[in-house]
């Protein structure tokens, strides 16, 4: 690489040096953007590519996860076991916990808080401890909606996602899996 002279004698010297770093800036540009555009080209033809492959996957497991469903008791005789092995692969079932869904937004909390009567108590609260340089973030107790679900969503009006199971398919010559995406209620 050959380097330009970096050592200037005057301030003609140094305005030429800035024009030239403006000059290599403007071409990293230009090379940066050339090659956004060839890697956008290249990931629309690789979407193009793998569009039927993927559509072909989808299918298949599609229909895996329906006969799996059909014939759950036949492939899973032990009602604790949650995998089944072939030859070809495996065949698994998860159990996806139970979870709270919600914007926790400030103004969420701060109508919490307010419902609660604890809104300038806490306003009062984050404004001292602001004063010795430590910040208060609030978040929601999901441990404590999950164990009173009814109470939570009558109280918040928050939503709870039950516990399911979703089954997963693991061809044996790879070491990715792919989720049936159709979850299972959790027995």
């Amino acid at each position: 690489m050959d380097l330009p002279n970096n050592e200037y004698k005057s301030r003609t010297d140094l305005e030429k040096a800035v024009e030239y770093i403006g000059e290599q800036m403007l071409e990293k540009d230009r090379l940066v953007n050339e090659a956004e555009s060839k890697i956008a080209a290249i990931r629309s033809e690789l979407e193009e590519v793998l569009y039927p492959v993927q559509s072909k996957i989808e299918h298949v497991t599609s229909g895996v996860a329906f006969f799996v469903k059909k014939n759950r008791d036949e492939l899973f005789p032990d009602p604790n076991l949650k995998t089944c092995k072939m030859i070809s692969g495996s065949i698994q079932f998860r159990k996806i916990p139970a979870s709270v869904k919600t914007k926790g937004t400030a103004k969420f909390f701060e109508k919490i808080l307010a419902a609660n009567g604890l809104l300038q108590r806490f306003n009062d609260w984050a404004a001292k401890l602001s004063n010795v340089f430590i910040r208060v973030s609030i978040e929601l107790n999901k441990e404590a909606i999950l164990a009173e679900p009814l109470r939570a969503k009558q109280k918040l009006g928050v939503e709870i996602n039950e516990e399911k199971e979703r089954l997963y398919i693991k061809p044996s010559r790879l070491e990715d899996e792919i989720s049936a995406d159709a979850d299972i209620e959790a027995a």
